[in-house]
């Protein structure tokens, strides 16, 4: 049993993952938005830890790091303790170069493509422009010039819309789509948004690329056992 929900893990945190993008926006009107909103992060984040190698060496300081990303959140949506906005932002970023750093690892050393890798590699994917995120998050708390937009200055002091508008935005340059409707307005801003919209393209050329040249070779060395069997 062990075994199955580990071999899975990866499928349930892509459908946690969905969730949190797609379905809780649409609850921000809903009462209680605000910890239906935190649930889905708080879930996302515990499926996430989940799916990381137990041996991996970062694996102690990522559940470290998720026990205070959940503190802090849950602290916050409950105001049991006022603490700082960036708090919360913080721990949950380190958290997620974590796993960004554990994904990678597992996906671009796999020996065969199944829908565990694919999973995974989507996983990734997805964790890239939520790190994104949260760094415009943090630029944009430190100094609200660099970056404008309608649903910005709307927002700009509920925290969790305002994460929501940056997700929103990192996706759209992690894509190159680039609707304009949230704009840098800085050099270091501009040019963090070049970096992503790069890394971005790069990432789905080296990814196909890694899995062609996986399915490649498993189809050679089946061939090979086939023909040592005759």
């Amino acid at each position: 049993m062990r075994r199955f929900r580990f071999r899975y893990s990866f499928h349930n945190l892509l459908v946690w993952l969905l969730l949190y993008m797609i379905v809780s926006p649409f609850l921000y009107r809903v009462p209680g938005a605000k910890i239906i909103f935190s649930l889905f992060i708080s879930l996302v984040l515990f499926f996430a830890v989940y799916a990381m190698e137990r041996r991996e060496p970062l694996f102690k300081a990522a559940v470290l790091l998720l026990g205070a990303s959940l503190i802090l959140l849950w602290f916050d949506v409950l105001n049991i303790v006022s603490l700082p906005r960036m708090a919360n932002t913080l721990a949950v970023m380190a958290y997620t170069g974590i796993l960004i750093y554990s994904f990678s690892k597992h996906v671009f050393r796999a020996r065969a493509v199944d829908g565990r890798l694919i999973c995974a590699a989507l996983c990734l994917y997805l964790f890239l422009g939520i790190f994104w995120g949260y760094l415009y998050e943090v630029l944009y708390s430190f100094d609200p010039t660099s970056f404008s937009g309608r649903i910005l200055s709307s927002n700009s002091s509920d925290m969790f819309a305002c994460r929501q508008h940056f997700q929103y935005f990192s996706f759209v340059t992690l894509t190159t789509l680039g609707y304009g409707d949230v704009v840098p307005r800085q050099a270091g801003p501009a040019a963090l948004c070049v970096a992503e919209a790069i890394m971005g393209q790069f990432f789905m050329a080296v990814l196909v690329a890694r899995l062609v040249g996986i399915q490649v070779s498993q189809q050679f060395a089946e061939g090979e056992k086939e023909k040592r069997g005759l």
